[in-house]
């Protein structure tokens, strides 16, 4: 009866402990990263975490340092905050670092995927005069030609896959 006793008295014990520190997590939540902090703070900024694609083990988003990492992915796309109109204009301003040799190309897109925007961003791949490796801080203008809610990024040309692109930021001013 005492071993009864004393059994309930420390799993009670233990229950309250646990109880009481997984309560203080969850009130507090995950702590926010300065660097993602400082990154979101930009006037139209697009949160790096919210990067969608089919080929998810060519991603790796690093919260900590708050970079998005594709290596041999073809695509992803990030939702836009507000759904673009036809005829309404984007800037698009990204920093991020190249290791690669390939580069990329960027548009905006419907849930299908439908290529909306002209023109393409295509100045950053190899052949291109803006292509180089290293750190980037690039901006460029979309036009949607129908309603968009995503910003594209794809490989260079068809079929090439994206290698060693590293995204810090992203920023989408509305026209």
């Amino acid at each position: 009866m005492k071993k009864t006793v004393l059994a309930t008295v420390l799993m009670a014990a233990l229950f309250a402990l646990v109880s009481c520190a997984s309560k203080k997590g969850a009130d507090e939540g995950p702590a926010v990263s300065a660097a993602k902090e400082a990154a979101l703070a930009l006037p139209g900024a697009i949160d790096l975490s919210t990067w969608q694609t089919v080929d998810k083990f060519a991603m790796k988003y690093d919260d900590a340092a708050y970079t998005l990492t594709c290596n041999g992915g073809e695509y992803f796309q990030f939702p836009l905050s507000t759904e673009m109109d036809a005829g309404s204009e984007i800037t698009v301003h990204i920093t991020g670092v190249n290791n690669g040799t390939s580069g990329f190309r960027s548009w905006v897109v419907d849930n299908n995927q439908t290529t909306l925007s002209d023109p393409l961003y295509l100045d950053f791949k190899a052949d291109g005069a803006d292509y180089k490796t290293g750190e980037f801080d690039i901006t460029y203008t979309l036009n949607a030609t129908a309603p968009a809610q995503f910003l594209f990024i794809k490989g260079p040309q068809w079929g090439t896959m994206i290698d060693k692109l590293t995204i810090k930021s992203i920023e989408v001013t509305y026209e």
